[in-house]
């Protein structure tokens, strides 16, 4: 099974769990296994979260049971074979977990998310992955572009 690698971007923690937790909800409904892998703990922010958003019909006690708490790479004894993998964290934290992800486990996907002040380059990090998530769903790279942007807006003034 290959790796798939996605990435996301978001500005705040709110920000990532509008766009992650549908996901997740859809993961949930394919009955797929998800394991989320965190620099920091967010388990309060998920709760409050899910208690506020009412408008999006989510299996709140599935998303919760996932675990939001943090994980210490070193202590990484999580068992992830088959399950669709969650990393969020600054872009070390991320390529450290990926790299331990990579070397030991079978797993179809890797979503890396990543906060938009803790990079500089997002062209770099776009490089390592197949598709992105955005709140519309998961895009090719190649869409995301700039110059697929480019494109678009120069066929839409012909």
């Amino acid at each position: 099974m290959e790796n798939q690698k996605i990435c996301s971007f978001y500005i705040s923690e709110f920000h990532l769990l509008t766009i992650l937790l549908p996901y997740i909800n859809e993961k949930i409904l394919e009955q797929k296994k998800v394991a989320v892998i965190l620099q920091k703990d967010i388990t309060k922010n998920v709760t409050s979260y899910l208690e506020n958003v009412r408008n999006l019909n989510l299996n709140n006690e599935k998303i919760i049971e996932i675990g939001w708490n943090k994980t210490e790479q070193t202590k990484l004894n999580k068992n992830l074979e088959g399950k669709e993998v969650i990393v969020i964290g600054d872009k070390e934290y991320i390529e450290e977990i990926n790299s331990i992800v990579e070397r030991k486990y079978n797993v179809s996907e890797i979503l890396n998310c990543y906060k938009v002040s803790d990079i500089e380059r997002i062209d770099k990090v776009l490089e390592n992955h197949d598709k992105v998530l955005k709140t519309e769903g998961k895009i090719d790279v190649k869409n995301f572009s700039q110059n697929a942007q480019k494109r678009r807006t120069i066929k839409t003034q012909i």
